[in-house]
């Protein structure tokens, strides 16, 4: 495995985690029998590493769906971590809304073995600024998502053969909408204008 699992990650994933009334609708749904749980928007970093092959599922044959409803638009950010690298596609209630880039391997950049740091990492934030690592972000507007993610490429181990494993990173975090950011900055600059004004 890239990384070890730990028994935490598991139980809170499993703790989390409740059926859906039914299969996503849309061109290349999920399974049915999605398992939804609840996605945190508040930038944290979700990894996981799971055993699979290339197209399969996060979450296996009922792969699972991260899910919020937010009044104001999400950015939703992946990477891939580890070993360089997976390619993903995201879906939204069944509908693809992202395929990240396929990039070279490390065998294909030169590098000595698979687990040759860097560009191997661990963390999110230093995998999605290293340009090595399959990545991508995208806005979804306000209201409720369902997210699935597919592995559609997994990188070879040392011997030449696919990792038995898919590594992914993601994160959301809502955004206030321009129109807010550039009304509330003029009405701070009115507000001040206004008191330099009465005190001439």
């Amino acid at each position: 495995m890239k990384r070890l699992l730990t028994v935490s990650v598991m139980l809170a994933l499993m703790l989390t985690t409740s059926a859906l009334a039914g299969p996503t609708q849309g061109p290349n749904p999920a399974p049915p029998g999605t398992i939804g749980s609840p996605m945190p928007l508040d930038g944290t970093w979700i990894v996981l590493d799971e055993f699979m092959s290339t197209g399969d599922w996060f979450g296996g044959a009922t792969a699972t769906t991260f899910e919020w409803n937010s009044p104001i638009p999400v950015w939703f950010t992946i990477t891939d971590v580890y070993v360089v690298t997976d390619v993903f596609e995201v879906y939204d209630f069944g509908a693809l809304v992202l395929t990240t880039p396929s990039l070279s391997d490390w065998d294909v950049l030169g590098l000595a073995g698979p687990s040759t740091s860097p560009p191997w990492t661990g963390d999110p934030d230093v995998a999605l600024a290293d340009g090595r690592f399959s990545s991508g972000k995208i806005l979804f507007g306000a209201g409720a998502h369902s997210i699935t993610i597919k592995d559609i490429h997994i990188p070879n181990t040392a011997g030449g053969s696919p990792f038995p494993d898919g590594t992914v990173a993601f994160s959301a975090v809502p955004v206030p909408a321009p129109g807010a950011i550039l009304l509330g900055g003029i009405g701070v600059a009115l507000v001040g204008w206004l008191r330099r004004r009465r005190t001439l």
